[in-house]
This record gives C-alpha cells, structure tokens and sequence, in this order.
C-alpha cells in the first residue's frame, strides 16, 4: 500500500461519492462497497462517504449504520450537513443498540505519553459518546498528578480517581469501571496507549457487527501477538520526519539517524523491532499517524477471532462484562494477578467459557509504547504460574499461530497452484508475506476467495487455524486437540474442534473431504505412525496433501 503522504494522483472525494451513488442505484451493493473502500483509503477523514457507508449498512446492520453516521457528524463541517446526518441517525436509533464508551486509563508517571493519550482521545472521539475514567496509581511524577487534576477540572468528560498506593493495573482497571457510567461498553486503555484517526470507530464497527462478539482488540506496534510487521511500517518510518526535539527520559534507546535505522545489511528481520524506542516521541507518533490513516479503513475481512486479547487496549460490551464479573459484581480483572500480567489472558478465557467471540480488528490500529506502569521485575513469570496453577495449562504455550504450519500450508497451495497470480491488493488485510509465498518468495498467492477444508490433528486452542480462516474466510477448519477444555475455548476460533488422541479418536468428518490435513510432528511421535497416516489418508479428497513442518506428503 502507497504511504498515505503520497497524494498527488488520488482520486478526489466528490468522484468516489458519484461513483458509489451510482452503484447503489444500480442495486450493484459489492461495487458500491468495494469504491466505499477505495474511497475511504484514500480520504480517511471526508464526512460524505462514512454518511455513504452508513446508508449501506442502514439495512444490513443498524449499529454499524449508526457508528458511521456518527463519525459522519465527527467529520462534518458544513452546518447544512449536520443537519441531514443527524436526520439519518433518528431514522436507525430506534434499531440500534450501541452504547456509548466509559474508557477507563489506570495511570503511574509516564507524564508526557498519558498527555498525548487524552489529547488524542479528546481529537478523535465524537462528542458526548465516552467518558474517561482515570485511576492515579500514585504516581511520583507531580507534573503528572497537577495535569490530571487540571483536565479533570476542564473537562468534563473525565472522572479522576488518586489512589493512595500503587495498587497495580489489575485492581485500577476494576476501581475505574465501577465508577464508569453502568449503561456504557468499557474501552481498557493503556495511558502509553494513544488512539490514532478512526481507531476506536473501527473497534466499535468490529465489535458491534456480530452479536457474537464480547471484545475487540487492536493490531499496534508494540504488543504480544497483535503487532503489524516492520516490513509494513517501514515506508512510514522512512517518510516520517526526524524531530529530535522531544526524546522520552526513561526510554533506554537513543536517538539515531535515519540512516541508521535500516543499515543492517537492509534485512528488516535483523532491524531494530522496537522502532519507536529510537527516535522521538513526535516521530513515533507521526509515523504511526501515517501508517494509520491508511490502514485504519473499511477491509473486506478485517476481523480474526481469537482466545485472548492484550489488554493495552480492549473494548468490552456491556453484556459481556456483565457476564464474566467477579467479586459480587465489582470486578472485572482478577486480582490475584496483581500487580499485573497475565489478568487479560484470564479474561480472554472467562469471555470464552461464558460463550463470548473476542476478535482483533486488523483495521484498528493504535500507537502503545510500552510505559512503567509497575514494578515489573518478576511480576511475569509470578503471573504466569498463578495462571497455570488456577486453569491447569500454560497459556504460552498456545497464544500464537504456529508459522511453521502455516508456512509449510501457504507453501503447499502454492506449489498446487501453478498459475497463481497474487495476492490482490483489493482486499487490504490478507497478508501475503514471503511465508504464504511458498517455495518462490516473488509469487504471492491469492488467498482470500480460497474455499478450502483444512484439518489440524494437533490445533492446541485453534490459534493457528483461526489465523488460516482469517485469510481464508470461506474455507472450512477443523481440528483435533488434546485436552477437552479447548475443545470448548475454540468454539469460534475453528468450524469444528474435537478433542482426543488422533490415533484413537473417531473422526466426525466424511471421508475424502479435506484438501489439506497438517500433521506437525505428531507422526513423528505416534505409537504406531504408519497406522495414523493411513487413517489421515482416508480423509484427504483425491489430490489432497498430508502436510507436515518437516516433509510435506
């Protein structure tokens, strides 16, 4: 995708706008979609196509139509135009149930980076649709603390809560929802966290677009399992300017020169992953300003479900929340993991068990740049064993896509698909990196309209499948795990999960129905392997393939 900076050729707002009405009057929803799309990459910011994209969700899903209709107003500036969008919004209200956002901030020093995170909470949110609460985990900071109480007498949007102990993220995440507004849906922001243009729209428009779903997380620069590729953010990086003007105090990287940044043999495998901890604030923040104002847009699947969803910033519906409180009502986090890490895995497991969809929006993008909140030291690892002695599994263990499966998958279809052409760059969010390039890492295959059935015999919690279905939405997943609680954790992250020994469990599927059967290396390790490849065999259609990370069959 071009850097959004490069703007010379785009095609004018006023040209997408025709071109879409024209679509919808000629009943053509897909193209009148598709320009909407082309439109908003294009002008991020143009109030006449959210009210555009707000008329075609208007009959297809009502909070949706409404949350664009919403930014719509946030855009405008012709008093005219408020007027007919405000109009559009009383036609949907009365079906659409979305509620307004109580973000909660639990806050310790970080002076300069939490006033960036209200700034851009104030820039980018609609007026009178949140509130902000703020927990002060007492901070040391007294620049902090005096700003806080500042634009809690300012603003009235915010409420502030000055803890007198640093109680730790667990416990002033819970303090702040119960002084949030009951009636509202509760955004856990992280005060390094910082919106970015549409960001929290883009949640919202996630979240709400399936009744399914209890929580929605955003893709970032810095966060276990949600990060974008270097490879992506680099032609912002490059483009940004270098202010050297205003480097944090606690960051251990010093400033560099551009040059610099990308000289290690230009391999961005060997780069610096953490970027933004060598240049400044001011540049950290314009490169990821850049980077989303062209990737927080409409995509044609921008959603991929998953078990768990870091906490730095996590939108939570109502209804799930109410769902997995704890305490008598009076918590959302567990406690036993303060002062912090691990509590948003236990979540992720209580919305799973409570039947809940958690989804990350590929479309969301938000600036995190990792602050102080604690006194780290071993607070990880003491959470991580206090997980694994409360659910009896360690969730490490399971959280990330396996790439060498997906590597050896991508590499597969590719060599069955001998004039594949490329990824199209029409669906934004399917990623085609060298791994999905199979054994030429110049082709790129297309992956989206891919309808496929692929079976994992050793899906753990269904986070390698899930990542599979979120690039090939179409395609049928199924898997086989070990142990009967992720059977269930997995329930919207695959088409179908059971659990039990592969050599010794009945397959429910039909026969000669998979295209794709990955194996990993459980073969490897099977009492009797040659046995459970027959069996597998059983289950490929005629020229489907046994796929293991070491040899594919």
């Amino acid at each position: 995708m071009k850097v959004h900076s490069i703007k010379e050729q785009r095609e004018s707002a006023e040209s997408f706008i025709l071109r879409a009405g024209e679509f919808e009057q000629q009943g053509s929803s897909v193209d009148e979609y598709a320009v909407l799309i082309e439109g908003l990459r294009a002008h991020y910011d143009n109030y006449e196509l959210y009210f555009m994209l707000g008329l075609y969700y208007r009959y297809r899903n009502a909070d949706q139509a409404f949350l664009c209709f919403e930014n719509a107003l946030h855009y405008c500036d012709e008093p005219e135009d408020e007027k007919v969008i405000q109009d559009a919004i009383s036609d949907v209200r009365d079906r659409a149930f979305v509620r307004n956002t109580s973000i909660v901030i639990v806050s310790y020093n970080d002076a300069e980076l939490c006033k960036e995170c209200l700034n851009a909470i104030r820039r980018y949110c609609q007026e009178d649709s949140y509130e902000v609460i703020i927990v002060d985990n007492a901070s040391t900071d007294e620049e902090l603390r005096s700003f806080l109480r500042e634009k809690c007498d300012s603003d009235h949007h915010i409420k502030l809560i000055q803890n007198e102990k640093n109680e730790g993220f667990p416990a002033g995440c819970n303090k702040g929802l119960l002084a949030a507004n009951p009636e509202n849906d509760v955004f856990f922001l992280n005060n390094d966290a910082i919106l970015m243009p549409n960001s929290l729209f883009w949640l919202k428009m996630g979240l709400y677009s399936d009744k399914r779903n209890g929580a929605a997380g955003a893709v970032t620069n810095c966060a276990p399992s949600q990060e974008v590729s270097m490879e992506s953010i680099e032609p912002y990086l490059r483009e940004a300017p270098m202010i050297e003007s205003r480097p944090l105090e606690s960051v251990s990287g010093n400033i560099i020169k551009r040059d610099d940044m990308f000289r290690v043999d230009d391999n961005p495998t060997q780069r610096d992953h953490r970027w933004w901890r060598t240049i400044s604030l001011e540049t950290a923040l314009e490169t990821a300003k850049s980077y989303a104002k062209d990737h927080n847009v409409p995509m044609w699947n921008p959603i991929e479900v998953r078990c768990r969803l870091t906490g730095f910033a996590l939108l939570v519906k109502r209804e799930a929340l109410g769902s997995v409180l704890m305490n008598g009502g009076q918590a959302i986090f567990d406690e036993r993991f303060s002062p912090g890490y691990f509590e948003d895995d236990d979540l992720g497991i209580r919305l799973c068990l409570a039947g809940w969809r958690q989804i990350l929006c590929h479309n969301a993008f938000i600036y995190h740049h990792g602050g102080s909140g604690f006194d780290k030291n071993d607070a990880m690892e003491r959470s991580r064993e206090k997980f694994t002695e409360k659910w009896g599994f360690d969730i490490w263990n399971y959280t990330l896509p396996e790439d060498d499966k997906i590597t050896s998958l991508m590499r597969a279809i590719s060599e069955k698909d001998l004039n594949c052409e490329g990824v199209n760059s029409d669906f934004p969010g399917q990623s085609s990196s060298s791994a999905a390039a199979g054994s030429n890492p110049e082709k790129k295959i297309r992956l989206y309209n891919r309808v496929l059935r692929i079976l994992d015999i050793n899906a753990g919690m269904g986070t390698t499948l899930s990542a599979i279905k979120y690039q090939m939405p179409d395609s049928y997943t199924a898997g086989i795990t070990n142990a009967d609680v992720f059977a269930g954790l997995s329930k919207y992250m695959v088409n179908d999960m059971v659990s039990g020994d592969p050599e010794l469990v009945t397959f429910p599927w039909p026969e000669h129905s998979f295209d794709y059967i990955i194996v990993g290396d459980v073969a490897a390790r099977a009492a009797n392997p040659e046995q459970l490849l027959r069996k597998l065999r059983m289950y490929l259609k005629v020229d489907g393939r046994i796929i293991n990370t070491i040899t594919e069959t």
